[in-house]
């Protein structure tokens, strides 16, 4: 039998995440905390992260820069800039990760799958065949790519972009 080690994930799955305390989406916007080097792009009003326990490999969050819950509560400007920036998400991992499809949505509220109540819309490349026996009987999701190597590719995806 073969072992699969993601010594990372412990602290998600357990719970024990010890992060910073507040927003770490509020701290990666300023630059700050140990996922500001998951941002891999920005603009006046938005950036864009990788999530840092993602679906699949590149599955960023396009990011308002203000603390908002809820689509509602951004002024007209910011509404515009979040869909610019998905749609930037989306030309950058065609270009880096040439995926097959996406999935591309927004959980508003803790019953709907909202770990903060900071507003982010989640951008997750998906390929045909990506999903396998491993999600569905050892309840494990294989991510072929580390963070860092991902983001990367993302910033210099999103530099040609320009």
């Amino acid at each position: 039998m073969r072992q699969l080690w993601a010594p990372w994930r412990i602290a998600y799955v357990s719970g024990d995440d010890a992060r910073e305390q507040g927003c770490f989406l509020c701290r990666a916007a300023a630059g700050e905390g140990s996922d500001a080097r998951l941002v891999v792009d920005r603009d006046d009003l938005t950036f864009t992260i990788l999530n840092r326990f993602p679906y699949s490999s590149g599955h960023v969050m396009a990011v308002p820069a203000s603390h908002v819950a809820d689509i509602i509560d951004l002024n007209t400007d910011e509404g515009a800039a979040l869909f610019s920036a998905t749609q930037r998400a989306l030309r950058a991992l065609r270009v880096a990760m040439r995926p097959d499809g996406f999935n591309v949505g927004v959980n508003l509220g803790t019953v709907a799958g909202a770990s903060t109540d900071h507003l982010h819309v989640h951008v997750v490349p998906r390929w045909g065949g990506d999903t396998n026996f491993m999600p569905v009987v050892a309840d494990v999701k294989v991510l072929p790519e580390d963070l860092d190597s991902t983001a990367a590719r993302l910033r210099e995806a999103y530099a040609r972009l320009v």
